[in-house]
């Protein structure tokens, strides 16, 4: 007796190479297949985190159609590479959802902490080891501000973070910064941003394989009530005594001339 096999949803993939960041092509077999579901102009890309992108559609003078204006911001955000190839499964109305496998063949996650491996592209300020500060002096026989800032970016219990369009929804934590903080059995964790003070408490999310903590539900909404910006970057420092991680822009200061 035959098995009725679900109706799967109409899918296509394809292999990242030469100049793939500008626009991507639809394969002509499924264009044909599925023309007029691909002659809107408007799509939307989303992911596994449930974060969308706006696309264009394009259909070109040789009859093929392509994603143009859009792609190249949604393949900047989630970081795609040369050789990795991506899953397209039209799932709804001008609505693509999108799954990228890593040249090893092994789908990656695509959220807040992708790029955890890629210091630049995150800019995490790395986690060393805790303790006192020894901080320098000032002519003045003070510690100056940039040597306690120096300081400060060694403590286990600080992180600065320069926010990227994926970190929208969810956002990740070191292992290193959760076991100082005593955040590994934690379900989730209060921010407090500065200098207005406002609290929100964020679920955190444990990520096993990846050895991380991401901050998911309430992350967004303290990040929009708060006016936090994509672009800019923001520290989170933990205080044990209010048990609760601190926010605040991390401002840039000029060099002396």
């Amino acid at each position: 007796m035959s098995t009725m096999m679900p109706k799967q949803k109409p899918s296509f993939f394809k292999v990242l190479v030469f100049d793939f960041t500008r626009k991507l092509l639809i394969p002509t077999a499924f264009a044909r297949d599925y023309e007029e579901n691909l002659r809107g102009e408007n799509f939307t890309l989303r992911i596994s985190s449930g974060e969308t992108w706006a696309v264009k559609m394009v259909k070109t003078e040789d009859d093929k159609y392509e994603f143009t204006v859009g792609w190249n911001k949604f393949a900047k955000d989630v970081g795609l590479k040369m050789g990795e190839f991506l899953v397209f499964s039209l799932v709804a109305k001008s609505m693509f959802d999108v799954s990228v496998f890593a040249v090893t063949c092994c789908q990656r996650q695509i959220d807040a902490a992708i790029k955890i491996e890629d210091d630049d592209e995150v800019e995490y300020k790395n986690l060393n080891a805790g303790g006192k500060y020894k901080q320098s002096k000032a002519p003045n026989g003070r510690a100056s501000k940039s040597d306690h800032l120096s300081e400060l970016q060694k403590s286990p219990l600080y992180f600065e973070v320069h926010l990227k369009n994926y970190q929208k929804y969810r956002l990740a934590i070191t292992k290193k910064f959760c076991k100082a903080a005593g955040l590994m059995n934690k379900r989730s964790v209060d921010l407090e941003y500065l200098p207005n003070h406002r609290h929100q408490s964020v679920v955190l999310d444990r990520i096993h394989k990846q050895f991380r903590i991401d901050m998911t539900a309430g992350w967004s909404e303290f990040r929009k009530v708060n006016g936090l910006v994509i672009g800019k970057t923001y520290s989170f420092q933990f205080r044990p005594r209010k048990n609760v991680i601190q926010v605040k822009e991390v401002k840039k200061t000029k060099l002396p001339s």
